[in-house]
This record gives structure tokens, sequence and C-alpha cells, in this order.
């Protein structure tokens, strides 16, 4: 259940109805992480009814890897590869690695992802949904929004969810996701966690209402302290302070994985780097 996302939820529901009779659209959902985008194009896409849903999620790793969000979202349907004009159906063989030549034709690749997403759009229509887009590749993006743009008659409604002020270009329609309404955190909180309204409203204020906090927090906070009986940590376990405790409860060589993919951006790097500090310590 969402608290207090009825005008996002609903700005989403237009947007895919839209869509479904045949006038495609998209939307981008901007906030900060722990915001709720991710929950919301959840909810979202379970309300398309029998609508096709194809996704991707930007990942960090992968920002540098040409095609790799692409790759992720067409996947499922390479199968109506056939159905594109020659040239088109080429070009997203090679990006996809279905056939050699991976540095094709630029407009014949988005051409062909509109293409292949049109094709997938039948016969109830689709939502392609794109989290993360900050850390989708440049090559993905190019691709997606080319689609996004010219979506016009066809059955398609594209979800992008974006953290900061990240550009998304050429998608107008924008949906600011904030922290929560007050009530609607403190009601959260009361209803998942058993938290008194006052002991709510002391969390709510300092974590800004952004929803994974007040769950994070909420989940670390002794029966007491959620009860009103011993007073809040300060400061409370949130922030740098919760990851900390995440990343302590790893392996030294998750950590040491961790630690380095916080510098690099390519897997190869980031394992081969590990490999050898890993050697290095034992041989130390």
């Amino acid at each position: 259940m969402l608290y207090g996302r009825s005008a996002e939820i609903g700005t989403l529901d237009e947007v895919i109805a839209r869509a479904r009779d045949g006038s495609g659209g998209a939307v981008v959902l901007r906030g900060e992480a722990g915001a709720g985008k991710t929950a919301l194009l959840d909810a979202a896409t379970a309300r398309g009814g029998s609508m096709r849903v194809l996704r991707t999620t930007g990942v960090e790793p992968e920002s540098d890897l040409a095609f790799a969000a692409l790759h992720q979202v067409l996947w499922p349907v390479t199968g109506s590869l056939d159905a594109l004009p020659e040239p088109q159906c080429d070009a997203v063989r090679a990006a996809l690695g279905l056939a050699a030549g991976g540095d094709g034709d630029r407009y014949l690749l988005a051409a062909g992802v509109l293409s292949l997403l049109a094709e997938a759009s039948a016969p109830d229509g689709l939502i392609c949904v794109v989290d993360d887009f900050q850390w989708v590749d440049p090559a993905s993006a190019d691709a997606l929004l080319f689609a996004a743009r010219r979506l016009g008659t066809e059955r398609i409604a594209m979800l992008f969810a974006v953290r900061g002020d990240a550009p998304v270009k050429g998608v107008p329609l924008t949906v600011d996701v904030p922290g929560l309404p007050g009530a609607a955190a403190v009601e959260m909180l009361e209803s998942r966690h058993g938290v008194p309204p006052g002991v709510a409203q002391e969390i709510v204020t300092l974590t800004r209402a952004n929803p994974l906090a007040l769950g994070e927090i909420a989940a670390r906070l002794t029966p007491a302290q959620l009860a009103g009986r011993e007073p809040l940590p300060d400061p409370l376990p949130g922030g740098a302070r919760l990851f900390g405790e995440q990343v302590a409860a790893l392996s030294a060589a998750a950590r040491l994985l961790a630690l380095v993919a916080a510098v690099a951006a390519d897997l190869g790097l980031v394992l081969r780097a590990t490999d050898r500090l890993s050697a290095d310590q034992l041989s130390a």
C-alpha cells in the first residue's frame, strides 16, 4: 500500500490509460534517493491490467557499458525482431550482441527500438519502465528517449524514474516525488510499525518524511524507543550511519569489492582490482 501518493498515481494512471487507448506518451518521476519512485513504478505497472510490461534499471557500474540497459529491456521481445525492416533489425541485433557490428547507424538503431516496442505492444498495449535513469548508459538512453519522443499513436507508455537533476531530454511531463505528506508519513509509521503519533511525528520531522529512511530507521529502533518510553537516539540510525551498518555486516571480500566499486565504474576493472588487492592482502 502506498501512502500519500494519490496525485502521483493519478498522473501515471492517466498516461497509461491514454496509451491503452492509442495515444502513447512518456512521463518522468524525479526525486531524491528513497523518495519512493520505484514503489510508484511498481504500483503503476500493477494497475496496467493486461498491458505488457518491459523494464530496465540503470546500474552505476554498467553506466559506461554501451547498450547494457537496452539489452535488459528488449531481451524478452527479441522473438519479434524478424518483424522489423531489415536495416532496423540488423542494427538492433548488433546492439544486443546477436550479430556483429555494434557501432552501426544510430538512427537505424533508435528507429528499430521504437519499431520493436511497437511490435511488443500488441495486442493490449505496453508499459516500458526505465528506473534509475541517471545510471543508464548513454547509448541506451539515446535510443530510449528517441522512442519516447515518437510514441504518437502507439499504445505505449514510457515511465522514467530519475534521481536528482539528471536530464531526461525531450520528455516534457515531469512528476516531482518529494517526501511524503506529514499526515501520510505518520500514518505509515503507525500502520506498519505501530509507532504512536507523537514519536512518529518526531521521526517524520527528522527524516523529512523520506519513505526509505522512515522504514529503515523504524526497523532499527528498539521497542521502547518506538513506543516513546525511551528517547530516540541522536543521531538517528540513518544516512551514512545506516549504510555504514550495512557495510559492516558484509564479509571482508564483499566490503573490499564495494570499496573498489565506489571509485570505479568499469565492472571488469573493479573485479580485476579486487582480485589484485585480495592477493596482496593474503601475501602481506
